[in-house]
């Protein structure tokens, strides 16, 4: 193989390895995207949780109803 064949099989391979990194870019931001959103949920059902038990301890032990 010359020289330029040499290099044009470099370049080749340097446009592919750029292609897949521009789609590991984008598989990695829609991970983060769904990471936030389970993220998020967690929290929603924290804080639901949480009413549900204040709201519990409010009837029970403040006002006396079991």
């Amino acid at each position: 193989m010359d020289i330029p064949s040499k290099l044009a099989a470099i370049e080749q391979k340097l446009d592919s390895m750029h292609e897949d990194l521009v789609e590991n870019k984008k598989d990695i931001e829609e991970l983060k995207k769904r990471m936030n959103m389970g993220a998020g949920g967690i929290k929603a059902v924290a804080i639901f949780g949480g009413l549900i038990v204040a709201i519990t301890i409010f009837f029970t032990d403040l006002l006396g109803l079991r």
